[in-house]
């Protein structure tokens, strides 16, 4: 008896400081993440059923979709990776378009063969380098999480809400990371 009632205990209290994702609206949300960004939680809740939206209607209408990419923040969507025509990269966007709550679409697809394994897993192993950059970045106020990165054939796509000096240094710590080749900003300003 002691025993379940320690594992309610440990369990409530887990819920309830927010170090377990929690399942809302058919997403999983982090509270921690959701805690330290400066959208609402209703806005990472609609961004994230936005993203899965498109990558289902995606994977359902392209026949060729072995590596479209999609994040969203605040409404924005980046689609980003290979679509193996202009036809299905164009398809692709209006998919994106079409799904309630996307307010722009950044269409960064290019109509070629999609990557290799190899490839995926150094832009892996870049996102992952990005990511950790971040933490050595000493400005008021900054906190890592709220940028969300994507990499694709080395070009890192940046996605958040952040002040200009929080972008100029964010990209300075990322640009020079071994096997980035471009940086690229869609990020929305607070200034």
């Amino acid at each position: 008896m002691k025993k379940i009632i320690l594992t309610s205990l440990l369990s409530t209290t887990i819920i309830l400081t927010s170090c377990t994702p929690v399942v809302v609206g058919g997403a999983i949300v982090t509270g921690i993440s959701v805690a330290n960004d400066r959208r609402s939680a209703g806005q990472v809740i609609d961004d994230k059923i936005i993203s899965a939206q498109i990558r289902r209607e995606i994977h359902q209408n392209i026949n060729n979709d072995k590596h479209i990419k999609v994040m969203t923040y605040n409404g924005v969507v980046l689609i980003a990776g290979e679509a193996e025509t202009n036809k299905d990269r164009i398809k692709a966007e209006d998919i994106a378009a079409s799904i309630n709550g996307v307010v722009k679409v950044v269409n960064e697809l290019h109509d070629t063969i999609p990557t290799n394994l190899k490839r995926r897993t150094k832009d892996s192993y870049i996102t992952s380098k990005a990511k950790s950059s971040l933490i050595k970045i000493d400005l008021d106020g900054f906190n890592p999480t709220r940028v969300k990165i994507m990499t694709v054939r080395g070009h890192v796509y940046l996605m958040g809400k952040v002040s200009s000096q929080e972008s100029e240094a964010v990209v300075e710590k990322i640009r020079n990371l071994r096997g980035v080749r471009k940086v690229i900003k869609v990020f929305e300003y607070l200034d």
